[in-house]
């Protein structure tokens, strides 16, 4: 009997133990799916915000971090690390540009938010226990052709009808003297943009600093998310 009784413990000990594991990767299992769940909102959100703060004027242009320079060779030319005061119309060229920018990148924001939306439950726990800036390498990488083919048509239109296009042109004709020779290596080394291409350029970069902005959301993102699990300190 007392054998019996003996197994009899050991099993109820066992199984007790189990139904305790299962219990515990449950909630894990649960926690988990919370906050893939709040980290899509939250990064979502994220990117309303950051749309928004660029859509004002200045948010290109007056944020170190996204702000739209000169394009080579024009860039090189004038020497962008020079203030652009000494030169009015360079200065001028490169406000057009960004207000461009501004103009356009409320049409980025629809695209990345239905990217989120569109994640299924497994990519999304992944992406919360990846490197802080996963979600934004995933979504540049599927989405970043996307951005820059709906901004370009809007971008184009502005430096159209701002006269950044004319002005460009006459800045890249004013440049091009014999003695000058740093338009000629950046035509060499195919980085050099075309009146005609100024669209491009300015559509690219401006999808560029989107994604710079995004990525700082998405770390802060990450800090607020930690912090709910861990705990007060």
């Amino acid at each position: 009997m007392r054998v019996i009784a003996l197994v009899l413990v050991m099993l109820l000990t066992s199984g007790c133990a189990s139904m305790f594991d299962n219990m515990s990767l449950a909630a894990q299992s649960k926690i988990q799916q919370v906050l893939a769940n709040r980290f899509a909102q939250r990064l979502s959100s994220g990117i309303d915000l950051v749309v928004r703060q660029l859509a004002i004027q200045g948010g290109f242009l007056d944020d170190p971090l996204v702000r739209i320079l000169l394009p080579p060779p024009l860039g090189l030319v004038i020497d962008v690390a020079r203030d652009l005061t000494a030169n009015p119309q360079a200065a001028l060229l490169e406000t057009l540009m960004n207000r461009a920018a501004e103009n356009a990148i409320p049409v980025a924001g629809p695209i990345l938010k239905n990217m989120v939306a569109n994640m299924d439950a497994e990519t999304l726990q992944k992406l919360v226990n990846s490197p802080r800036s996963a979600a934004t390498e995933l979504l540049m990488a599927e989405g970043g052709a996307a951005v820059q083919l709906a901004l370009l048509p809007a971008v184009t239109q502005n430096l159209h009808d701002n006269g950044a296009i004319k002005l460009y042109d006459d800045l890249l004709k004013a440049s091009n003297k014999p003695d000058t020779n740093r338009d000629t290596a950046a035509e060499s080394a195919g980085q050099a943009v075309s009146p005609d291409q100024l669209g491009e350029y300015v559509a690219q970069q401006a999808a560029g600093g989107l994604f710079k902005k995004v990525a700082n959301r998405e770390l802060a993102i990450r800090d607020s998310l930690n912090s709910i699990v861990e705990g007060p300190q």
